[in-house]
């Protein structure tokens, strides 16, 4: 007889933690369960379990659930662990330090970016982007700057996964015909931009971090689209990026073929 592993009830919970972000920090019984799909019933022990080993925290005044300081730590101890950030924070903050430009490194987690880092300068409207921001990939600097470089059985299966969602079609195309054309020039061109289609006023330039296995990260510069012009942001920027990239990467282990 087999052993399944497999518990359902972690699954559970942990989905209960994904639907707190950003935007939604607060959550209701009934809005929990409207991101679930888990029946009230289900919902409600899990919040009241969640709560009970202070991951979450119940206000009730306004009856709602909000991430509590344990599940914080959670998230802190994973990105002090992270070695690439570890290995990257030197080389963005100088990046930052000599370009006067806000600086970030971002992982990919299936069709996002999950910002893990960031060198913030004052010159960018704050668009609300902090450590464990997520970014949609198709139509950004450093999500194009890894989608490129996937191997071609992931990429096939993320593109399928972009498609299904209707609203995305006239940035990508029908079949993903538009970001495929997109990222065969990021490859040639060896970094990506994002001119507005993430953010209305903000321009954004990212190269891809390679590792001795994959690329999963990408750092990118971002300015103001009334400070700068694509064809500044591309030549003036774009091979310093692209230098402190190739140092980042050899310092993760990876070895251009020569």
């Amino acid at each position: 007889m087999g052993y399944n592993a497999f518990v359902n009830s972690l699954k559970k919970g942990l989905l209960i933690l994904e639907c707190f972000t950003p935007v939604k920090y607060s959550l209701s019984l009934s809005e929990t369960c409207e991101l679930t799909g888990l029946s009230k019933a289900t919902v409600f022990r899990l919040l009241k379990t969640l709560s009970q080993l202070n991951y979450l925290r119940y206000d009730s005044t306004d009856k709602k659930y909000y991430l509590a300081p344990r599940v914080l730590s959670l998230g802190f101890a994973v990105l002090q662990g992270m070695e690439v950030r570890e290995i990257a924070r030197p080389y963005i903050e100088r990046l930052s330090g000599e370009c006067r430009k806000t600086v970030n490194l971002a992982v990919i987690d299936r069709l996002e970016m999950v910002h893990v880092d960031r060198i913030r300068f004052p010159d960018v409207r704050d668009l609300n982007i902090s450590i464990g921001s997520r970014i949609p990939a198709y139509n950004t600097a450093m999500g194009r700057a890894v989608l490129a470089h996937q191997k071609k059985e992931k990429f096939t299966e993320i593109l399928k996964e972009i498609c299904k969602d209707p609203t995305v079609v006239e940035c990508v195309g029908k079949n993903g015909e538009r970001l495929i054309r997109v990222l065969d020039k990021v490859r040639k061109e060896g970094f990506a931009t994002s001119d507005e289609e993430f953010a209305k006023g903000i321009r954004a330039i990212a190269v891809p971090l390679f590792s001795s296995t994959d690329v999963a990260y990408s750092i990118n510069m971002v300015a103001a689209s009334d400070t700068i012009s694509m064809h500044e942001l591309r030549t003036q920027y774009g091979p310093k990026l692209i230098e402190v990239g190739q140092e980042i990467s050899e310092m993760l282990g990876y070895r251009r073929v020569k």
